[in-house]
């Protein structure tokens, strides 16, 4: 499950005779309290434990690797998109995303502008993004459907979709995977478009023109 890593004030210790203040010791991944670099954050995600390391409202969420079958229906997006998509956007998997200017969120999937990246960007920004996919898994069905979408949202994303690989309330007799595509409507938050169900498919426009397979999605 994905977990909110929280920080726990220090006990009260009774008063000792006054001396001079070592340095504080770094308990945390912060070098200064409630606030995290983008270095670290990098430092953090670099981690050998495969765990994804993100901020959302100052709160760090920590997810375990996902399991295969989330990465190969990320991998198969990423390249249906790559083949489609115009020369100036280009699609990418599991790289940073900025959120009010500060460190923020992996997504699975990201469909963004080229040149901020060839100009030696990092990270992504919101005013480039055209797409967002989440691929949600157990320990991350909280966040992928309610919290990152309002964030995403709220940075003015125009288009998000949610891919459902495993069996969900609501999911009637459609074969899974099942892609829900949304786009930013004038209201500020993502308005449905597109609820397409292994053994469909779907046209769509937006970021480019892209028939949508579920069922190719998750072919290994």
């Amino acid at each position: 499950m994905a977990m909110l890593v929280q920080t726990s004030e220090a006990p009260v210790k009774a008063n000792k005779p006054h001396r001079k203040k070592a340095a504080p010791k770094r308990n945390g991944p912060w070098s200064t309290p409630g606030e995290l670099s983008v270095d670290e954050w990098f430092e953090l995600n670099s981690r050998d434990d495969g765990s994804r390391y993100e901020l959302i409202d100052g709160s760090l969420i920590v997810s375990p690797a996902p399991p295969a079958q989330h990465q190969w229906i990320g991998d198969n997006l990423r390249l249906l998109l790559h083949t489609s998509l115009p020369e100036e956007l280009a699609a990418i998997t599991a790289t940073g995303l900025l959120l009010d200017d500060k460190p923020g969120v992996i997504p699975d999937v990201i469909v963004v502008e080229r040149q901020p990246f060839r100009d030696g960007a990092k990270l992504a920004r919101p005013e480039w993004v055209r797409l967002v996919v989440e691929i949600v898994s157990r320990s991350t069905t909280a966040t992928d459907r309610r919290l990152k979408p309002s964030k995403y949202a709220e940075a003015g994303i125009p288009h998000f979709w949610r891919i459902e690989m495993l069996p969900f309330q609501g999911q009637g007799n459609e074969r899974l995977p099942i892609v829900f595509t949304y786009e930013l409507d004038e209201d500020g938050g993502y308005r449905l478009v597109h609820r397409v169900a292994a053994g469909g498919v779907a046209e769509l426009t937006e970021p480019c023109k892209l028939t949508l397979d579920p069922a190719g999605l998750a072919r290994i």
